[in-house]
């Protein structure tokens, strides 16, 4: 391990959910941090003040190469990405112009720059696809849908582009200002309806298994993997297998909610059991244990206790269609 800590960091999607956490506590340990996104699902108030936001999109050099620069970059953690299944099922062309070609872009620029650690948030259940049993490091991905394709090329670049780097394949990560149309957005979804008093759709029988981790999980890996000298692949999840049903219910017990439940038909690209161990990453005596699911169910039920039904479901609005 090595310390990483001069120089600057620059977070791409950082207005967004996972990447506003890890800007959040880079910036609170004294890191130099500036933002690069294009603010399509992000939003600039997610951004803590004085914090440089460059509004630019990673398909573009000119805002790449201009971002780089400005931020000084020795590190750069790459979490921009189309997170939406779904849409990537209806779009394949864009999902593949984000996730592989813009990551490619970006390691174009960090090679004619300054840049010695890039930290790729990749995607533990999108890539491995159907798991019967915790999916490690070695088990063969096998994705089911483009979202998890494009994830894979994306690693590839990565590998190829001849920096030091880390590739980060999180499981379902949930917490405070996750958009409920992201790519394991389902708690999301499940807050907005509970505090909206509306019925959640289940697609399916609702006994599909993920693994939940909460975000600050996610944001003490990234944190470790900006510090490490070795090229890494780790899996970040809690490893413990939760039905979705049973999380509608105990989010519903802490929002006070009981969930009104309507079944829809499986969803195009959905898996029955997502799940991967996270052996790897524990092993280095530097992460974890996890958040336990109820612990973190708690802590985005309170976050949520400051935001309206109304206010929650416009600004939902404003994120899809603005």
């Amino acid at each position: 391990m090595t310390d990483n800590l001069e120089g600057g960091v620059l977070v791409t999607g950082g207005a967004g959910f996972i990447g506003s956490h890890i800007v959040e506590a880079l910036h609170a340990e004294g890191r130099r941090v500036h933002v690069l996104d294009n603010l399509t699902t992000g939003l600039a108030s997610n951004v803590p003040p004085g914090i440089p936001l460059h509004t630019g999109d990673i398909r573009s050099n000119a805002a790449v190469d201009a971002a780089v620069d400005a931020a000084q970059a020795t590190v750069i953690v790459h979490c921009a990405a189309q997170t939406s299944v779904e849409r990537s099922m209806n779009d394949p062309e864009f999902d593949r112009d984000v996730n592989e070609t813009g990551t490619d872009m970006l390691l174009r620029a960090a090679q004619q720059g300054s840049v010695r650690r890039f930290v790729f948030i990749s995607s533990g259940g999108a890539i491995y696809g159907e798991t019967s049993e915790p999916a490690t490091e070695e088990t063969p991905p096998s994705p089911r849908n483009f979202y998890g394709s494009h994830k894979l090329l994306a690693e590839e670049c990565v590998r190829a582009a001849g920096l030091p780097f880390a590739i980060l394949r999180p499981s379902n990560i949930y917490g405070p200002r996750q958009r409920s149309d992201a790519e394991g957005g389902v708690l999301a979804i499940f807050s907005e309806r509970i505090v909206g008093h509306l019925p959640i759709e289940i697609h399916g029988d609702g006994r599909q298994v993920r693994d939940f981790l909460y975000v600050s999980d996610l944001v003490d890996a990234i944190r470790l993997a900006i510090s490490c000298s070795d090229d890494v692949v780790w899996n970040v999840g809690s490893g413990t297998a939760t039905t979705i049903l049973d999380a509608a219910v105990i989010l519903g017990e802490h929002l006070g909610v009981a969930p009104q439940l309507v079944t829809r038909p499986r969803r195009a690209g959905d898996v029955d059991k997502s799940l991967v161990s996270p052996a790897l990453l524990r092993s280095t005596g530097r992460w974890g244990p996890p958040v336990p699911l109820r612990d973190g169910l708690r802590r985005l039920a309170r976050s949520l206790e400051t935001v309206s039904p109304v206010d929650s479901l416009n600004q939902r609005r404003v994120e899809l269609h603005g």
